[in-house]
């Protein structure tokens, strides 16, 4: 083979390494911005579940770890209800009028904490926290399915037992998304994750947000 043959060759050979590098960066790159690109635009799947909740007149919002962890939040225009079970122990306020009531259903009793109503919006200001801050995207598979997720840092509000941990400086929060319905919400520290299963509904029973009437105040 001839010297000039063979520096074509070798040209070319050059031409489609060098191709191939560019190419793969570029899939790279791509790939990143995708995963985690970050945005400021506030038209997030979070934002406009955040403007959805807040004009809803009624709705639930239930996360999930197991039968024995899990929160039922009830929102009317101007009441709350919220039954929390704890590592298996339960407790159930409605909020209205100003105040907050804890319900004890064995006794039939309730106890009246005067102008207490911090949780009375509290999914849609937990929202509210987040929806306009810095996120990263990405795809996670759960439970066999793809999920489109938000991620947001240095959160701990959506946090079930997770809220007990001493490390919340580093904690980022995963929502997952099906189309814009949320499904997931995973809290993530330095050394754990925990799973929230999510249910949002507009078929709520009123009645939730009434003391029954055959219950005395303590």
């Amino acid at each position: 083979m001839s010297k000039k043959k063979k520096i074509i060759i070798i040209s070319v050979i050059s031409i489609i390494v060098l191709a191939l590098i560019i190419g793969i960066a570029i899939f790279l790159i791509n790939r990143h911005n995708s995963e985690e690109s970050q945005s400021y635009s506030g038209d997030t799947r979070i934002a406009r579940l955040y403007d959805r909740l807040s004009k809803e007149k009624m709705f639930s919002f239930t996360t999930t770890i197991d039968d024995n962890n899990k929160e039922i939040y009830a929102k009317t225009s101007d009441a709350a209800y919220i039954d929390t079970t704890y590592e298996g122990e339960e407790s159930k306020f409605v909020i209205k009028d100003g105040n907050s009531y804890l319900l004890n259903d064995e006794n039939k009793i309730y106890y009246t904490y005067q102008n207490n109503e911090i949780d009375l919006n509290k999914v849609t200001e937990q929202l509210g926290e987040v929806k306009d801050t810095e996120l990263v995207e990405g795809t996670e598979n759960i439970e066999g399915k793809e999920y489109n997720y938000e991620e947001y840092s240095g959160f701990t509000s959506f946090a079930f037992k997770l809220s007990d941990e001493g490390d919340t400086e580093n904690m980022k929060t995963r929502f997952y998304f099906d189309g814009d319905n949320l499904v997931y919400i995973k809290t993530i520290t330095s050394n754990t994750q925990e799973l929230l299963k999510v249910e949002i509904s507009d078929d709520v029973d009123e009645n939730l947000f009434e003391i029954p009437s055959d219950y005395r105040e303590m």
